[in-house]
């Protein structure tokens, strides 16, 4: 409120009046915004730790055979890369996200004097590949989320601590003035009346 400068008329009050009804209307929008926000974050986030067990598993998984991959005459990542991943648009808790589907790979045709055990480390690859993508579009999303959070929570600290104390102040300062004015007119009033007689 400091340097802010008032009217004081019944104008001004009506304006300030109408600033703190909006305000107060918008503050419960605002902190619902904000929790359901920090609940679509938190569940994302259970998500990527549930895909990065889904990968330590895998990593079990394939510790019995990871040996093999020593063999220098056979390159894994040469027979397969990533094409790219494919996503589509959603709205999350009201913020434009990008959501995985897929991963689109470029597999080479295996020869048959490959060892047996490179198929199964393609499809690995494969699995691995596609986990990480997910994280990798949860993560942005979460980026996302938290960029958005921030806006949300600068607003409901803006309406909190400004923007609705200032209403109320101007609203209370303006009605002691006309108060004032009144009270005045009444006295001047009376002393003219008095005068007069």
């Amino acid at each position: 409120m400091a340097g802010m400068k008032i009217k004081y008329t019944k104008t001004e009050r009506a304006r300030q009046k109408k600033i703190l009804k909006v305000s107060q209307r918008m503050l419960p929008l605002f902190e619902a915004m904000e929790k359901s926000l920090m609940v679509t974050i938190n569940g994302i986030a259970e998500q990527i730790e549930k895909i990065e067990e889904a990968i330590e598993r895998n990593n079990k998984k394939a510790k019995p055979w990871l040996a093999v991959f020593s063999d220098n005459w056979v390159d894994v990542s040469q027979l397969i890369s990533v094409n790219k991943i494919v996503t589509r648009p959603v709205d999350v808790a009201g913020v434009r996200v990008q959501q995985y589907e897929k991963v689109d790979f470029n597999v080479a045709t295996i020869e048959n004097d490959m060892p047996l055990w490179v198929d199964d480390a393609i499809e690995l690859m494969q699995e691995q590949l596609q986990l990480k993508a997910e994280i990798k579009c949860l993560e942005e999303q979460i980026e996302l989320l938290e960029e958005e959070l921030l806006d949300v929570r600068a607003r409901v600290k803006l309406f909190e601590n400004r923007r609705i104390p200032n209403a109320q102040m101007a609203i209370r300062k303006i009605g002691q003035k006309l108060q004032d004015d009144e009270r005045l007119m009444i006295a001047t009033a009376k002393v003219v009346k008095t005068k007069n007689e």
